[in-house]
């Protein structure tokens, strides 16, 4: 009996090489059988052996019907070879190679984890959907158009996520503009080497001087002299958030404001109307720019960054940089946690209530470092001043009495459901000016690593945290002030 099925398996697997590959007329099966005689007989009696047939049973099979099942079955091998190395390429022009990250999340508030997935191994035919973990939900993705923004809803039921969380479509200028932007002043091989190569301790903060790449474009001189100065801070979260993540932010106003002119250049505007007009907003203005860079997350801290502000207040987040094996980035969540890529075609949005938190991840086999762009947004109103200016997720702009008058003259900036405010044609804030609130202040004192930022609070004027109303020029747009 199981001679007989040896001998149909060789019959099927003779057919299917013949239906692959025609047998030439002139092909001489005598010649072609003695060529393998030698070797592949021998080889397949010891497999049928090993499969269990017995002896007699293999004695009984010619050695013409064993040669030929060993060509007939190398012919098939290799036709599915072909098929397999088809099916590869396809894959790989249509999706990008990327390893499974996945492993455990807790949320800080309910203490509640979801089980580990283990990464597996780097395939050609992995797919972004491959890596994601059936522990988490997952959300609707399709692409945006510029400028079209709509709440984030589950992939499963189309039910919406939460009422202050949005998707956002991206010009596609924005993120090689603000890529462009952090390598031309070298904040991109901060971000990329720093983690590494002296990483801070949680807590800890430090001080950045860098020049505008739109500055030194429009310099007809290749040294710095007379070119403008600004102040990066980079401070690393409290050991709560369970990785390295560093924040890189604007430290002053004049960092401040050239990263708006780098946010006009990528077309952001389109991205303000989009969130103005889907959140029902009187008017935004940019609050605060940075990039957020990690290399491992052992565990997510969910969090929301605006509570109480009548949904007038947002975090935009958008990926500039993100190793090739890297899974799932961020994670939202509703009545259950969602993990969702950045991606190229849109930015996530989060405001008021939107509990969220960095997605784990652990790029340190290969030095990667996976970076973003966080840009806060408000529309301010005497009812959330208060809570707007006493945020101290960034150094900049401080907190206290002294930053609800900067936030106010902020108000309405940047977009307005009116029309005629835009990033492009930005005629800056309303006039602003601060003085020391101490004496004896010392600009060498500005920057320093141990207090955080409480000597700069002091002394605003010494420190230029602000722009002096003489140069800022209020009222004038600020490519005639900047020349970019």
């Amino acid at each position: 009996m199981l001679a007989v099925l040896a001998l149909a398996a060789v019959a099927a697997a003779t057919s299917t090489v013949a239906d692959a590959q025609p047998i030439e007329k002139d092909f001489k099966y005598k010649d072609a059988l003695r060529y393998y005689h030698s070797e592949s007989s021998t080889l397949l009696k010891n497999s049928l052996l090993s499969a269990g047939f017995s002896v007699d049973e293999i004695n009984e099979m010619d050695d013409t019907y064993l040669d030929f099942a060993a060509r007939a079955l190398t012919a098939e091998k290799e036709r599915i070879e072909r098929i397999r190395d088809a099916l590869k390429e396809d894959s790989n022009n249509n999706h990008k190679a990327e390893d499974v990250t996945a492993a455990q999340t807790c949320s800080h508030n309910d203490g509640q984890c979801a089980a580990s997935q283990a990464s597996s191994s780097s395939s050609s035919t992995t797919t972004k959907k491959d890596r994601y973990s059936p522990d988490f939900g997952h959300f609707k993705t399709h692409d945006l158009k510029p400028g079209q923004a709509e709440l984030m809803r589950w992939e499963d039921d189309g039910s919406i996520v939460q009422d202050y969380a949005a998707r956002v479509g991206l010009p596609p200028t924005l993120i090689p503009t603000i890529k462009a932007y952090a390598e031309g002043m070298g904040l991109m091989d901060y971000m990329t080497n720093m983690l590494y190569d002296d990483p801070l301790d949680p807590g800890e903060a430090k001080w950045f001087s860098f020049q505008s790449p739109y500055q030194k474009e429009g310099s007809s001189s290749s040294t710095s002299d007379g070119m403008r100065n600004f102040t990066w801070n980079v401070e690393r979260p409290d050991k709560k958030w369970k990785s390295d993540m560093h924040w890189f932010n604007t430290a002053d106003e004049l960092a401040h404001e050239d990263a708006l002119r780098a946010l006009a250049k990528g077309g952001f505007d389109q991205v303000l109307a989009a969130i103005g007009k889907e959140m029902e907003l009187d008017s935004l203005n940019v609050d605060s720019f940075g990039f957020v860079a990690v290399t491992n997350c052992d565990r997510g801290f969910i969090h929301t960054d605006w509570e109480d502000v009548d949904g007038r207040a947002f975090n935009f987040l958008l990926g500039i940089a993100t190793p090739e094996d890297a899974g799932p980035e961020l994670i939202v969540e509703g009545h259950r946690k969602g993990e969702i890529y950045y991606g190229d075609n849109a930015g996530i949005l989060v405001g008021d209530g939107t509990r969220h938190g960095t997605r784990e991840c652990d790029h340190r086999h290969n030095r990667g470092v996976r970076i973003s762009c966080s840009i806060y947004l408000s529309d301010v109103t005497k009812d959330n001043l208060e809570i707007l200016a006493g945020d101290t997720t960034s150094i900049f702009p401080p907190t206290g009495d002294t930053a609800a008058e900067w936030v106010w003259r902020q108000r309405g900036r940047h977009w307005s459901k009116d029309g005629g405010r835009s990033l492009v044609n930005d005629t800056g804030r309303k006039p602003f000016n601060v003085e020391d609130n101490m004496k004896g202040c010392k600009k060498e004192l500005c920057t320093q690593e141990d207090d955080g930022g409480r000597y700069r609070n002091e002394c605003m004027k010494t420190c230029k945290v602000f722009i002096d109303d003489d140069e800022y020029k209020p009222g004038s747009e600020r490519v005639e002030i900047y020349g970019y």
